[in-house]
């Protein structure tokens, strides 16, 4: 019998499609699995844990002793993300992106830092594979970020498995088991989810008053009767000034929760709860289409000077510029997406209102995006990995 493949999951964050395909890998009694992430002790306490347990290892990899944790466990396959380990942590490379997005990235020097462990990925190799969301990913893969053909292989989102709404996990959830994590309402009432890129700038600067537009915004989901859950990256990507807005505005509205990803890594609960997602193009979107819940896409350049704010974390320094070519920013063109689409603040605002009035408002259109993206988002994309993974290690011994 053969033994079980040893698997290293290196990760920025663990949730989403690491969390998912991780999560499956580690049930399967021919696969051991290690995850490496920072603060593995917050991502036990989030609810995700009690319904959908990680059964692997689970090791902080910010320790000293990481390194030697890792030899010891001795995996034949790491997966990673944008972020890098600086040592050769398994003979087998597997990159799993942080989402599909919209936004361009320049992978130049995260293919030069990888380069620098298992060489050229520019040229086909044997050590390295990339899982690409669909074909139109891979298409862009091998010619944007200049990957070789023979290593990226299209098998879609293994975070799709635990979405779509034939899912298991999705049949078995109820709000009630996960209220105890929430200050709102998530059981009787309707939730709002505002998921936010810090890549944009303020969430509504463009169209005005950032804080006095998201009081107006808080205000108008409250008059609809629902919930507003305001979900941030990292506390350190956003202005002290950024902070004190969203801070304020959960401790002046009781129905607004303020959550971010630096103190509540996971976001699979937060999906679960929310009946109608608003956001300036992050890739959370993407995800939250396998639901097939109705989606508001705030559109971030302002169509009256046709600029938008790009922002990026250099060396620890958050840094904002003007932009005044928007198209070039965009992987994909901002006109496709699986929901509806607001342009300016009372589009919106008008938005959500029909997103609540008709939860079936975006079915079609976030299949059809999911249909045309994603590749074959049918809740076997784990399984297929797995074999995938199988088939892999077992050409390289």
């Amino acid at each position: 019998m053969r033994n079980p493949v040893r698997i290293c999951f290196w990760c920025t964050s663990f949730q989403a499609d690491n969390q998912a395909l991780a999560c499956y890998l580690a049930e399967l009694s021919d696969f051991e699995v290690m995850v490496a992430t920072d603060r593995p002790e917050a991502y036990l306490r989030e609810p995700v844990n009690g319904l959908m347990p990680y059964r692997g290892h689970l090791v902080n990899r910010s320790e000293r002793t990481i390194r030697g944790s890792l030899e010891r466990f001795a995996p034949h396959v790491v997966v990673i993300d944008n972020h890098l380990p600086r040592f050769r942590v398994a003979p087998l490379w597997l990159a799993l992106w942080h989402g599909f997005g919209w936004r361009v990235d320049d992978l130049s020097g995260w293919r030069d830092r990888l380069g620098a462990l298992i060489g050229d990925v520019g040229r086909p190799s044997s050590a390295f594979r990339w899982l690409a969301f669909g074909d139109w990913d891979r298409e862009y893969r091998i010619a944007h970020s200049q990957l070789a053909p023979e290593n990226v292989v299209s098998v879609g989102s293994p975070y799709s498995d635990l979405l779509l709404p034939s899912s298991p996990l999705r049949a078995d959830f109820r709000p009630s088991r996960v209220q105890s994590h929430y200050s709102i309402d998530v059981v009787a009432t309707r939730t709002v989810t505002l998921g936010l890129t810090w890549h944009h700038g303020g969430a509504f600067s463009h169209w005005g008053d950032d804080a006095e537009l998201l009081s107006r915004f808080a205000e108008h989901v409250g008059n609809r009767g629902a919930n507003l859950l305001v979900r941030v990256h990292d506390r350190h990507r956003y202005e002290p000034d950024e902070l004190a807005r969203f801070e304020g505005l959960a401790s002046r509205f009781p129905h607004v929760q303020l959550k971010f990803k630096s103190d509540y890594p996971d976001s699979c609960v937060d999906l679960l709860v929310t009946d109608v997602l608003v956001s300036n193009y992050s890739s959370f979107l993407n995800a939250f289409y396998h639901t097939r819940r109705p989606s508001v896409h705030i559109d971030p350049v302002d169509i009256q000077s046709h600029t938008y704010v790009q922002r990026i974390l250099a060396k620890g320094t958050l840094l904002s510029c003007h932009v005044s070519d928007p198209a070039a920013q965009w992987k994909l063109a901002p006109d496709q997406i699986g929901g509806l689409r607001a342009r300016s603040f009372a589009e919106l605002c008008a938005s959500v209102d029909r997103a609540l009035d008709e939860p079936d408002c975006c079915r079609e259109a976030s299949a059809a995006f999911c249909a045309r993206y994603i590749k074959n988002a049918d809740g076997q994309t784990r399984a297929r990995i797995a074999d995938l993974i199988r088939q892999w290690t077992g050409d390289s011994q």
